[in-house]
């Protein structure tokens, strides 16, 4: 029994993850930061982790909601693109000017932004290519 892949699944399971990130991040943006690094959430990042959520959770909307065939390139450029900006800039400080205080203790820390974003890279480029 091989393994399968479809566009319409990756769009669906890109929905889940981010329509979940997009959720909590208007719901309790501070444990977006208090989770993932060893600082303290500020009523400044609240404001822009909580604004943020609007963009991902309608990106979400327009990906399910739309031709699968025709959003699955779009979920996953997007999801190469949020890979880039947050969890791995934060780790390699590539955009940032060093590295980011990550926690790497505890649960949850950012071992798991890390783990789920190359997941959802490899399953996108599986699917675009191989199944």
């Amino acid at each position: 029994m091989g393994l399968t892949a479809s566009k319409d699944s990756y769009c669906t399971l890109f929905t889940a993850v981010f329509g979940m990130y997009g959720t909590m991040m208007l719901a309790a943006p501070a444990k977006m930061v208090t989770d993932h690094f060893d600082a303290p959430a500020t009523p400044m990042t609240e404001f822009w982790i909580r604004g943020s959520a609007v963009a991902l959770v309608g990106l979400c909307y327009c990906i399910k909601t739309g031709n699968s065939q025709e959003m699955f390139d779009v979920a996953l450029l997007a999801t190469i693109a949020i890979a880039l900006l947050y969890p791995f800039n934060a780790k390699f400080g590539y955009l940032t000017n060093g590295k980011l205080p990550t926690k790497y203790t505890g649960f949850p820390n950012h071992y798991v932004p890390e783990a789920l974003m190359t997941f959802l890279i490899s399953v996108g480029l599986y699917t675009k290519f191989l199944a």
